[in-house]
């Protein structure tokens, strides 16, 4: 398996979102795992695949126990579920009180994720900030992807985040993760957009690079975070944005031979499920 991270550095810059939108776009088997110590965001506006509410018991609360003992990627799949269209996830915390039964199995949880296997994790980490519980997934990610608006004093925070994500992932003797920052903006600003991501990160001469611009389209964010509204978001600047940015993954950063760089173009895992 390779294990995406998806996480913010500042604000609500559309992390959540961006990491929904590619896990369902994902070229090849993924599972979207909502591992941010604030709580879930998918048992509000999601349902499962029978149209029911999302199970709040079933996800990381419910593996917070096994994760005691041996956790493997088969133990991991007893507690996922599966959204309209068959997008698999672990549903995140209900409240951030129950983080605390976590605090010792991030890395656990982070060795798990990253072994062989045949699906991909694409894990929403949420913000992250030095000294954050999730700092140790980072040393087993295949790489790191920082969302961020376009404002200058956004991409100024996701430089300063971009270099600790770095430091963390290079610790325990492994060489670090690639890093790359995902920019937030219309597309008809999508040269500026990322011209600008490019400078901030050479002003400080972090190792990152641009992964790609997301499109702001509110409108797609919304049906898609909430499959109860119904439309098409298939064709949307949303998912095109997406699917450009998956397609583009393996070869930027060298995921290697389980990574969407040796596969075929995205699938449309949501189309069904937004009608």
């Amino acid at each position: 398996m390779s294990l995406i991270i998806v996480a913010s550095a500042k604000g609500s810059p559309g992390a959540s979102t961006t990491a929904l939108a590619m896990a369902s776009q994902w070229p090849r088997q993924s599972l979207l795992a909502e591992l941010d110590p604030l709580g879930s965001d998918l048992l509000y506006r999601q349902v499962d695949e029978s149209g029911m509410d999302l199970n709040p018991n079933k996800g990381m609360f419910s593996l917070a126990l096994p994760a005691r003992g041996v956790l493997t990627p088969d133990v991991v799949r007893e507690h996922t579920q599966r959204l309209p269209g068959g997008l698999e996830v672990l549903v995140g915390l209900t409240k951030p009180e129950q983080g605390a039964g976590w605090s010792e199995h991030w890395d656990k949880l982070g060795r798990c994720l990253a072994a062989p296997g045949t699906t991909d994790i694409i894990a929403d980490i949420g913000r992250y900030h030095p000294g954050a519980p999730t700092a140790a997934l980072l040393r087993h990610a295949s790489l790191v992807l920082l969302v961020s608006r376009a404002a200058p004093e956004d991409l100024a925070h996701v430089r300063s985040r971009a270099a600790n994500v770095i430091a963390q992932t290079s610790s325990g003797g492994r060489g670090g993760a690639p890093v790359g920052v995902l920019v937030v903006a219309p597309l008809r600003q999508q040269a500026k957009a990322s011209d600008m991501a490019a400078t901030v990160l050479a002003q400080g001469s972090v190792p990152a690079q641009v992964a790609g611009v997301v499109a702001h389209d509110a409108d797609a964010a919304e049906r898609l975070t909430r499959l109860r509204s119904a439309g098409r978001i298939h064709k949307t600047q949303l998912m095109a944005s997406v699917r450009h940015i998956v397609s583009n993954l393996g070869g930027r950063f060298g995921l290697g031979q389980n990574s969407a760089a040796t596969l075929p173009a995205p699938a449309t895992s949501m189309e069904g499920a937004a009608r």
